[in-house]
């Protein structure tokens, strides 16, 4: 498996994750350490407090809501075990309910190569938005 197929692999594996409501596995595709912020800024620190919360999210609000498939997806290594993946695309919403216009976001990713495994060590969305004007 090519670093590219493995860091996309990684991906879907949260998408995955995602759509069985599985906070535990969510957060397993992520580093111990890892820093998640949110589309609305929280801060989660490390996998364990990560699998915690996203488990919240996934009984309560979150509840039967799936992970899009990116509009757009642009990765790349600036160094051979760092991977940069950047994602364009709508927030999460139950099956067959479209997203509207105002709920488009960014995430960046950042994996790490470690023993010959990827993870994402960090995690950043921010909602696309148009200045006040």
């Amino acid at each position: 498996m090519t670093d590219e197929t493995a860091v996309l692999a990684l991906l879907r594996a949260q998408m995955d994750a995602w759509a069985a409501g599985d906070g535990t596995a969510f957060a397993a595709t992520f580093t111990p350490d890892a820093d998640f912020v949110s589309v609305i800024g929280e801060r989660v620190q490390g996998r364990t407090e990560l699998a915690t919360v996203m488990q919240e999210g996934f009984d309560g609000f979150m509840k039967g809501t799936r992970m899009a498939e990116p509009d757009t997806t642009t990765l790349r290594f600036p160094l051979p075990n760092v991977a940069v993946l950047v994602t364009v695309g709508d927030r999460p919403m139950p099956p067959g309910v479209a997203a509207p216009p105002e709920a488009r976001s960014v995430q960046t990713r950042v994996a790490l190569r470690q023993q010959g495994m990827w993870l994402f060590t960090s995690f950043q969305n921010t909602r696309i938005s148009q200045f006040p004007q």
